[in-house]
């Protein structure tokens, strides 16, 4: 496998994920290039150690979430980053627009190992054994996915799940087109959220904990719906795992 990487690396230099700074090629024997440089790689740690305004925990430990997830009773919001609609340039943005309209291998490759930890962590802290925990996502718009061509919260998932063995299904639906939720103001993304997002005919997560993936959190009323969609069909528990929070998020009570 590293053979077939390393010819790959070979004949189209890596590059950073985020900058595109041409990448260090690795040994035959060694691991793959990163994804990212080493300047983009430190502004990303440093993004994990903004604090929460409602916990004082570092982002990545925080476990706060928007009201309208607490009260569809999500057990915990986990994310890595805050998201700053406004700052265009910093590392996680440059990512998240990646995996949303260029499908990235090498962005793909780095959050997914970022999220596949924090799901190694939830599941170790809620004790939960391998087997019993299902890996699903918020599904994007059928506008979007058909003009993008990829369902940037599927491929998360499909990863995640790869990574840490568990298992993958496809639980939630878009029953109707809908519209994206950062077009629409707070009402109507609530009922854009209750229209558009349903489950699957075939889905069964009874008695599972499902670990619900996205790439973005605003209000979290998508997130509300899928947890109180998923909770009516008998799953045991709802953990939200998502790149970032919206920076709103990070002060709200």
């Amino acid at each position: 496998m590293h053979a077939i990487i390393y010819l790959r690396d070979l004949l189209f230099p890596p590059k950073c994920a985020a900058c595109h700074t041409l990448l260090a090629w690795h040994s035959p024997t060694g691991e793959p290039a990163p994804s990212l440089c080493s300047n983009c790689l430190a502004e990303w740690e440093s993004e994990e150690l903004e604090t929460c305004g409602i916990c004082a925990l570092r982002v990545s430990e925080c476990e706060c979430m928007p009201e309208r997830m607490r009260k569809a009773k999500c057990m915990s919001f986990r994310k890595l980053v805050y998201y700053v609609p406004s700052k265009r340039t910093l590392v996680q943005n440059r990512l998240i627009y990646l995996i949303k309209r260029k499908n990235h291998d090498r962005a793909y490759a780095f959050l997914a190992s970022r999220l596949s930890q924090m799901a190694e962590d939830v599941i170790k802290k809620e004790n939960l054994a391998r087997e019993d925990v299902i890996v699903t996502y918020l599904p994007r718009t059928r506008r979007a996915h058909l003009q993008n061509g990829i369902d940037q919260a599927a491929e998360l998932a499909r990863r995640v799940a790869e990574n840490c063995s568990f298992q993958m299904k496809p639980l939630l639906c878009r029953s109707r087109g809908g519209e994206e939720q950062k077009k629409l103001t707070p009402v109507e993304r609530i009922r854009n959220a209750r229209g558009s997002i349903d489950l699957r005919k075939d889905a069964d997560p009874r008695d599972k904990a499902v670990l619900l993936i996205d790439d973005i959190v605003t209000t979290g009323n998508g997130m509300a719906r899928c947890t109180k969609l998923l909770r009516r069909a008998g799953c045991r528990a709802v953990y939200a795992l998502a790149v970032a929070s919206d920076v709103y998020n990070k002060d709200l009570h």
